[in-house]
């Protein structure tokens, strides 16, 4: 990304195998029918991130060559594109926290500066390059060490750090309730970041989540796999 060259996007996400992957959405659609569109949201959110930024790393959990019925073939040709990592062990906070430090030491040596992190996931495939671009201008700004995109379930959908000492707080943070995104800035404060705030985005996790994004986004990846589902 021009003006902020130092910023790594993370992407932390689970290899879309039935079962595993978006089980809010497999209650109306099924665990084949979820992990389809999780393929695809995920593949949406690659290549709208992998047009910004330059250095890319994807923190994976699961083997995308072992997804059962799920095509990933088109997934693993993106994927090729980018700096894979495992997720390390231990509750999904501390997978987070794990993670930001991994991003941040990205072609670094003990002796550099540890490079700015641009944490999302694959629930927004509908994130757009432009609102990608202004959360991390907004974290290379001077009036900043972190920022956060409330999601509207009352969670996040991006959380970007310039240390990862301030990353370590997701560590013990409650994740996947309703005050997520509240606690979240809370502990970010608590040690003394500053933390900017960037517009709020609508996760990808039911089915009326499915029918709205798909409605408002017709060209997304995940949107030809919902309809191809019937979701309309």
């Amino acid at each position: 990304m021009s003006g902020c060259p130092d910023v790594v996007v993370l992407v932390v996400a689970k290899a879309p195998r039935p079962g595993a992957v978006k089980t809010r959405l497999a209650a109306d659609l099924g665990d084949v029918g979820a992990a389809r569109v999780a393929a695809a949201a995920l593949l949406d959110t690659l290549l709208v991130a992998g047009s910004v930024f330059s250095h890319r790393v994807l923190a994976l959990t699961g083997d995308l060559a072992d997804t059962g019925v799920i095509d990933t073939s088109e997934l693993r040709r993106e994927v090729a594109n980018w700096r894979v990592i495992g997720q390390s062990s231990g509750g999904l906070g501390h997978r987070l926290a794990q993670a930001h430090l991994d991003a941040s030491r990205l072609g670094r040596t003990d002796d550099d500066r540890a490079r700015r992190v641009l944490q999302i996931g694959m629930d927004t495939p509908h994130v757009s390059a432009d609102l990608l671009e202004d959360s991390a201008r907004l974290l290379c700004g001077s009036d900043v060490d972190a920022i956060l995109g409330p999601a509207e379930d009352g969670g996040w959908w991006v959380c970007g750090t310039s240390e990862p000492s301030h990353a370590a707080v997701l560590a013990d943070v409650p994740t996947s309730r309703s005050d997520t995104g509240t606690l979240t800035l809370a502990a970010l404060q608590t040690v003394g970041a500053r933390v900017g705030l960037v517009a709020a985005l609508r996760d990808l996790d039911t089915l009326d989540d499915a029918k709205v994004i798909s409605a408002e986004h017709p060209g997304l990846h995940a949107s030809a796999a919902l309809r191809s589902q019937g979701v309309r």
